[in-house]
C-alpha cells in the first residue's frame, strides 16, 4: 500500500475540481503551487487524477502534505523518472534541461535522504 496506504479513506461523494469546472486548476500552465507529481498514487482512491494517476492536489491536506512537501516529493519523483528515461535512451542526458533537473534532484536527495525521510519517496 505504500507510505500513504493507511490514509486511504473511501469517499463516495468525491467530485474532482476538473469534473466541476471542466478544467484542471493544477495544470502546469496554471502555475499552481500544488504540484500533482508530489501527490501519492493510491490505487482505487476516488480522489485520483484521471490524467496523471496521482491523487489530485486538491486533497493534499487529507494526506497531511504541505506545498513545500509536495515540491520535495515532485522533485524526487521527476528525478527518478528522468533517470529511467535517460537509461532507456529516451532523453538526452547532456541537455541543459536534464542536467539542471538532475542537479536539483541530487540536491534534494542529499537534503532529504530516503532513510530519514521515507515519506518523500
Amino acid at each position: 500500500m505504500g507510505w500513504f496506504g493507511g490514509l486511504f479513506k473511501k469517499k463516495s461523494n468525491v467530485v474532482l475540481p476538473c469534473e466541476r469546472t471542466g478544467d484542471c486548476p493544477y495544470e502546469y500552465d496554471k502555475e499552481s503551487d500544488r504540484d500533482v507529481e508530489g501527490m501519492p498514487f493510491v490505487e482505487g482512491d476516488p480522489r485520483r487524477c484521471p490524467e496523471y494517476g496521482h491523487v489530485c492536489p486538491e486533497y493534499m491536506e487529507d494526506f497531511n502534505l504541505s506545498v513545500a512537501e509536495l515540491n520535495i516529493r515532485a522533485t524526487i519523483h521527476c528525478g527518478v523518472v528522468l533517470d529511467q528515461l535517460g537509461r532507456a535512451g529516451k532523453l538526452d542526458p547532456d541537455s541543459p534541461e536534464h542536467r539542471a533537473l538532475k542537479e536539483r534532484f541530487e540536491e534534494v536527495v542529499s537534503q532529504y535522504p530516503p532513510e530519514r525521510y521515507p515519506q518523500y519517496y
